[in-house]
This record gives C-alpha cells, sequence and structure tokens, in this order.
C-alpha cells in the first residue's frame, strides 16, 4: 500500500509549469550582459530546476557579486519577458483541483522570487488552488532547504510522514532529505531517473496519473 499525504509540496519549473523558453532566454541575456556568450542551449537549459545562484556559480565559475548581478539581470529579463510563455503542463489543473476537492493540504516551495512566483502561477491559472506560497524574498538569497523550513512552519507541520515534496530536479529531493520528509521525482521536468536514485527520492513518477495514485494512496 503507498503512502497517501495530507500536505504536499509543489516545485514550480518543471513540475507545475513548463517556463518554455523564458528560462533559457533569461540566462542567456544575463550572461551576455556579463560577458558571456552562450550559444550552446543544452547549456542554457541546465538554469530550469535548480536556484539560479547556485546555477551561475557552479556552470560559470561566477564569484558572489558577479553571481548576484546574473540573478538580478536574470529576473529583470523573465518578469519583463517570460512569464507569459510558461504554460501549465497537462493533467496539472486536473490534479490540482482533485487534491482541492479531496481536502489535501498544497503548497508551492519554490526558488522563485515571490511576486515573479504568484505571477506565473496566476498566468497559468494555477494560483487558486495553494494554501501558501513559498518563495525567496526580493532581498535574500537562500537555500531551497530554508524555504521548504518557512513553509513547514507556516503549515504547523506536526506528522512529517504525511508530508511530501515534489519537483523535478535533485534540489527538491535534497531540501526534503534535509527536513526528513519524503519527496516525489517527477520526470516530465528537467531532471532524471537516474538523478532522483542518486538523491534517494522516495517515488518517481512519469505523468500525472501516477502521481496521484501516490498521493491518495493507492
Amino acid at each position: 500500500m503507498v503512502m497517501a499525504y495530507d500536505i504536499i509540496l509543489f516545485d514550480i519549473d518543471g513540475t507545475l509549469c513548463d517556463p518554455g523558453t523564458s528560462i533559457i532566454e533569461s540566462a542567456r541575456f544575463a550572461l551576455a550582459e556579463l560577458g558571456v556568450s552562450e550559444a550552446d542551449e543544452a547549456a542554457l537549459r541546465r538554469f530550469v530546476g535548480p536556484p539560479l545562484e547556485h546555477a551561475f556559480r557552479d556552470y560559470y565559475g561566477f564569484d558572489e557579486i558577479k553571481t548576484n548581478q546574473a540573478v538580478s539581470l536574470f529576473r529583470d529579463k523573465l518578469q519583463k519577458d517570460g512569464i507569459k510563455l510558461y504554460k501549465a503542463y497537462d493533467d496539472i489543473p486536473e490534479l490540482l483541483e482533485g487534491l482541492q476537492k479531496a481536502g489535501k493540504i498544497t503548497a508551492v516551495v519554490t526558488s522563485k522570487i515571490e511576486h515573479i512566483a504568484k505571477d506565473a502561477l496566476t498566468s497559468t491559472g494555477l494560483l487558486k488552488y495553494f494554501d501558501i506560497i513559498g518563495a525567496q524574498q526580493s532581498y535574500e538569497v537562500v537555500e531551497k532547504e530554508i524555504i521548504l523550513s518557512r513553509v513547514l512552519n507556516r503549515l504547523n507541520v506536526s506528522d512529517k510522514s504525511k508530508t511530501v515534496m515534489i519537483g523535478d530536479r535533485k534540489h527538491d529531493v535534497e531540501a526534503a532529505n534535509v527536513h526528513g520528509i519524503d519527496s516525489i521525482g517527477v520526470l516530465w521536468g528537467y531532471g532524471s531517473a537516474e538523478e532522483f536514485r542518486n538523491e534517494g527520492s522516495t517515488y518517481t513518477v512519469s505523468n500525472a496519473d501516477e502521481l496521484i495514485q501516490v498521493l491518495i494512496g493507492q
């Protein structure tokens, strides 16, 4: 019997929404403004999923000052031109509506700035399904595990066995592991089964039907 969950936490990019080319173009723009010409789209796709600070630091060797500049440029470009490219993945609205009707508590845990996260969810029609939006503030740079911690505190979670984090990259699983909650890796985003296996995700699912079966305990 698969565990049923009462508190269900979602990443945005690659999990709830397909950002289209918005992240690729925003990353390309930020890099170009800082003197880096990146023509390899596969390299730019690495920006989908991980916190931006990690991506600019780890992939391009930026120091803290240059990383902060890049993140600011990226976010300005995304807010100006990118949100309109977002689309909800197929079956996600129906899945969220079903969870809402079943009385589940749903929240978002994202490394996006809060107002950008809300804009993305509003433009795709998903904002109404969430009780809490956990995101970064414009004045801070924090790890995803910190954002998850804040959401758990706001929800006053007492039984972590009934709580699960859902995402498409290893950073979602890592954050869940830090807090001792289960995780589900989704394969329709930008991660891989190998990535989830290496990080020790509790479950890996290929589509929304498999996801709902895990969430409601079938």
